[in-house]
């Protein structure tokens, strides 16, 4: 008999750890699938290593470069870029425009959102843009400069698919 209860009580403390493992996970990914995306609403922008304007620069990004918020501290926000690089920027310099990010190394911006349609211009990795619109897997982006043009959704980074 006390073999069994032994056994009963093994059997619920697994069922217990099983439960606490299946909410935490759950509430982890519904965190990250939250995640808020902003983009750099100034013409550049500093990321810094802390929270602070003293902290050092670890780099900068221009107009429309998308950022997933981790945290907030103080009127700092703690991001993630598309290259998986965190720092700390100041919120007043995030905007809630949408923007997305190149990350091949070289694309063609289109006049439609077509493979074949006529090239508008060349857009290279790490180049940040506003997004216009979105169809069917292509993206309508506009650069800081004014150019606008279709971009395919694979090759961009900073909304979901």
């Amino acid at each position: 008999m006390l073999n069994v209860r032994f056994l009963s009580a093994s059997n619920a403390s697994i069922r217990w750890i099983a439960i606490l493992f299946v909410v935490v996970q759950t509430l982890f990914l519904s965190a990250y699938a939250s995640a808020e995306t902003k983009s750099v609403r100034v013409k550049t922008a500093n990321f810094r290593e802390a929270p602070s304007d003293g902290a050092d620069v670890l780099f900068t990004a221009d107009r429309y470069y998308p950022v997933r918020i981790l945290a907030r501290k103080s009127g700092w926000a703690k991001v993630k870029d598309f290259e998986g690089e965190v720092a700390w920027i100041a919120e007043r310099l995030l905007g809630p425009q949408k923007g997305i990010v190149v990350i091949v190394e070289k694309t063609v911006a289109r006049d439609g959102p077509q493979a074949d349609a006529s090239a508008v211009f060349d857009a290279k990795w790490s180049e940040s843009f506003a997004v216009k619109q979105i169809r069917e897997g292509w993206v309508l982006v506009e650069s800081a400069q004014g150019l606008s043009g279709w971009l395919s959704q694979d090759v961009v980074w900073g909304i979901e698919p």
